[in-house]
């Protein structure tokens, strides 16, 4: 199960690779200004899938500890 550290630690390092792919882009003439690539929204997809599955799995684990105390 993901952590909060861990959720922070993943937030942080999706930065670095936006960053980094923005300063590929300048380095290739690019506008870093021009809207999302193919890849940053397959980036951000996949951190906003990774999120509802530490999302589902913490509801999860919340509704056995209930379920758990009542039976």
């Amino acid at each position: 199960m993901m952590t909060s550290k861990g959720l922070l630690a993943m937030c942080v390092r999706a930065r670095e690779c936006l960053s980094a792919m923005n300063r590929y882009a300048v380095r290739r003439g690019a506008d870093p200004e021009r809207g999302a690539s193919t890849l940053e929204w397959v980036i951000i997809a996949a951190i906003v899938f990774l999120l509802a599955i530490a999302a589902g799995a913490k509801i999860t684990q919340a509704v056995n500890e209930q379920l758990d105390k009542i039976g």
